[in-house]
């Protein structure tokens, strides 16, 4: 058994045969450790379980029952559990060290494409496979339990161990049984739960992923509680339009309220998510065909202009490529869906096209102008799609530039962004206001 002075722990302290090299992180349960072995040189991370198992045995016994449950898991999308010891009453994880960062932190970046988020969901979607195959469930899956390693693999961590209360989590004797934003119907119930469970709470993950928000909400536990028995969130797709529908309606039948109309096994989530990425693929090297562009000149087109425009970059590229033409034809062609006019300008620089062209509308009057098609003040865009990103986010300047292109006078641009808006409310303020800062 490890020796310590009661919680102080202290960095470069010595614990059997485990030195303290840094803090990792912190948390309801405790401090996590990044350690050395000083036998085989390995850093492992040491994780705090429990504040003293003497305080309640019953749930002590549950921690090391699960705790052996994970420590039988072998597999390159889970990390390892290595051992458990105790320290001065303490239940201690010797765990798997992992470097990277949690979706918690990268959602702080800003939502993910609908391409990264399928090859993170896939891996996460094998460990679970792996896992239900052999009787396990996880029950507390969320973005703070999934890392993604500097080479872009995903490890579930955490696997059936409660949570300290708290952070709207759901309580019993004191502990966690999950996390109430991403916990399913039946475990608010205190129903028995099955991998099924697991599929629901990976697809608010992913759905928060994918939009950078999450899709049933509540200001109180209670409020949560009614929203995850009840609240049937709008589609991913009616969030951010460039996610894909198919990929979009499969997340929604992740989030079923009914077991028996989710995605039955991770198996089948998994072929959903992976089946939709190729159809993009396929659809992907259509554009290229028409266009007659090497692949990887498009992926240089939408790296430049995801500079201006975020992930919707990936899908303008593609709808711009089936059009066919030549590179200099498809960077006139993208540049019209940048609204600001010295951002356009550099993107067509970036580009190798010099200055906007005839082809891109730099108009300088606040009126609208007929030539065949509206031609818009860039600073009356640039304002509404400011006015609108409150409450469509990134995607409120692709918004405002397609309205543009069909609108022939301000009275109509103005009607069919409000239409954009989702509450009424809003849409009349928007409307009342003109978009004015």
């Amino acid at each position: 058994m490890l020796k310590a002075k009661r919680m102080s722990i202290q960095v470069g302290d010595v614990l059997g045969d485990y030195r303290v090299e840094g803090v990792l992180g912190k948390g309801g349960m405790g401090k996590v450790f990044r350690v050395r072995n000083q036998i085989t040189g390995r850093e492992e991370a040491m994780k705090m379980v429990l504040p003293d198992l003497d305080e309640n045995a019953e749930l002590a016994g549950r921690f090391l029952r699960e705790i052996r449950v994970h420590a039988s898991l072998d597999h390159p999308n889970i990390a390892a559990l290595y051992s458990a010891v105790r320290v001065d009453n303490r239940l201690v994880m010797m765990m798997e060290l992992v470097e990277g960062v949690s979706l918690e932190q990268k959602l702080r970046d800003g939502p993910l494409d609908a391409d990264s988020a399928t090859t993170i969901a896939g891996q996460v979607l094998d460990a679970l496979e792996y896992a239900h195959a052999r009787g396990v469930i996880h029950r507390d899956i969320k973005p703070a339990n999934i890392l993604v390693t500097r080479e872009g693999r995903a490890k579930l961590t955490d696997f059936g161990i409660a949570r300290a209360a708290g952070d709207h989590r759901l309580t019993h004797t004191g502990f966690a049984l999950g996390s109430l934003p991403y916990m399913s119907p039946e475990q608010v119930r205190s129903e028995t739960v099955d991998a099924r469970s697991d599929i629901y709470s990976l697809g608010i993950a992913l759905y928060e992923l994918v939009t950078g928000r999450r899709p049933i909400q509540g200001d109180s536990e209670y409020a949560l509680m009614s929203a995850q028995l009840q609240q049937v969130p709008a589609p991913p797709e009616q969030i951010v339009a460039s996610i894909p529908r198919a990929f979009s309606n499969a997340i929604m039948k992740a989030l079923a309220k009914d077991p028996a109309e989710r995605w039955q096994t991770a198996a089948e989530f998994r072929a959903a998510l992976r089946g939709e990425r190729q159809a993009q693929a396929a659809a992907s090297s259509a554009a290229v065909n028409a266009a007659g562009i090497a692949p990887e000149e498009l992926a240089e087109m939408e790296r430049r202009l995801s500079r201006f425009l975020g992930p919707i970059a990936r899908r303008l590229v593609a709808d711009a490529a089936r059009q066919g033409g030549n590179a200099a034809a498809l960077c006139e062609r993208l540049a019209e869906q940048i609204a600001d006019a010295r951002d356009r300008t550099a993107f067509l620089k970036s580009c190798g096209s010099g200055t906007a062209s005839s082809a891109v509308r730099t108009p300088t009057g606040s009126k609208v102008r007929e030539e065949g098609h509206s031609a818009w003040d860039p600073e009356l865009l640039a304002r509404l799609a400011r006015a609108l990103a409150p409450h469509l986010g990134p995607i409120a300047t692709v918004v405002v530039n397609r309205a543009a292109k069909k609108a022939h006078s301000e009275n109509e641009l103005f009607a069919a962004l409000a239409e954009e808006i989702p509450g009424e409310a809003d849409r009349k303020h928007f409307l009342a206001t003109r978009g004015a800062e």
